[in-house]
């Protein structure tokens, strides 16, 4: 259960901290065949065995629009109650956006949206005092004191907002490429929206078909497969990652609402398969090639700038901590 806490005078009361706190990006594979997070989804094509597939070529969409969202995890917070019991949080910010790709005109970013929240652990919401220049913070919790949950709770508002944001662009007739899974979007909705899922964080097939992935050529997916009730998959190499890759490299995973049918995710996969590489980064301008749409970077990088400068990030949250220490929240 969330509690919230108002602030009070008191003597009884809970002390706040805060020290910086900094999260770069994962490694693109960091599957563990041993993971209880495994899974085996079925192979829906090639009676069962994981097959590559070359898609013919096909014309770029006139309407694509590519939706992703970052996060920055500001500075860690803590709460001691009375009793010297300790539970930890954060400070965070998350943008949202998308880049549209409408016939030959140059690419534009719109549809922003940017927010900052407070939360901690142990279900208690704590408001931060709104500091001068526009620091405010949307006060949110988490059951326990793992850190790694509130971030996990700041990744979902991230992702709640991109998946909101892609179903309004689906409404307006844009092809709709999430980067990331689709678990956010209501799977109830037809295609086109695509999920590009260029991390690999647990086994999705059979160990046998899970090896079979990386010998995948440049420009061939793989077989379909069903995940869960509601979505289908397939794996494809964008381009060509550099003799000093892992066999993973380039390797991305294409998702498709299951609602559309097999025939027409096959044919919506075969599509993107065909024109997503010329939109495949470049090592010598992003560290992430060749999975990282070029759009994507771009994105990535006008959303940053919502943030504002990290340090006076941290200033405002110090701020406001030294505010709450001041004006007392009870334990």
């Amino acid at each position: 259960m969330l509690v919230d806490v108002t602030i009070v005078n008191g003597a009884s009361r809970s002390v706040f901290g805060v020290e910086p706190f900094d999260v770069g990006y994962g490694a693109a594979f960091a599957a563990d065949a041993d993971s209880p997070l495994a899974i085996e989804c079925s192979i829906v094509e090639d009676d069962g065995v994981l097959t590559a597939h070359e898609p013919a070529p096909q014309a770029r969409p006139k309407r694509i629009a590519f939706v992703d969202g970052t996060m920055r995890t500001e500075a860690r917070l803590s709460r001691t109650d009375a009793s010297g019991v300790v539970s930890t949080g954060l400070a965070g910010s998350w943008a949202a956006g998308a880049v549209f790709a409408d016939g030959e005109a140059r690419l534009a970013i719109d549809r922003i949206s940017v927010r900052r929240v407070a939360i901690f652990g142990d279900g208690v919401r704590i408001n931060l005092p709104d500091q001068p220049g526009g620091w405010t913070w949307t006060s949110d919790a988490v059951e326990g004191s793992d850190l790694d949950a509130a971030r996990q709770r700041l990744q979902r508002h991230m992702r709640d907002a991109e998946g909101a944001l892609a179903e309004q662009l689906f409404e307006d007739d844009w092809l709709t490429v999430v980067d990331g899974p689709l678990f956010n979007v209501r799977r109830t909705r037809m295609v086109p929206v695509i999920g590009y899922v260029k991390t690999h964080h647990r086994p999705m097939l059979d160990a046998e078909s899970w090896a079979r992935v990386p010998r995948l050529a440049v420009g061939q997916r793989s077989s379909l497969f069903v995940m869960g009730d509601d979505l289908y998959g397939a794996y494809f190499r964008i381009g060509d990652p550099g003799p000093w890759s892992s066999p993973w490299g380039g390797i991305v995973r294409l998702e498709v609402p299951a609602s559309a049918g097999r025939s027409t995710a096959a044919d919506v996969i075969d599509g993107a398969a065909s024109w997503l590489p010329r939109y495949a980064s470049v090592a010598h301008r992003d560290p992430r090639a060749p999975v990282n749409l070029t759009p994507i970077a771009g994105l990535e990088t006008a959303l940053r700038r919502q943030w504002g400068d990290g340090r006076l990030a941290l200033r405002a949250v110090r701020a406001a901590i030294l505010e709450l220490n001041a004006t007392g929240v009870p334990s």
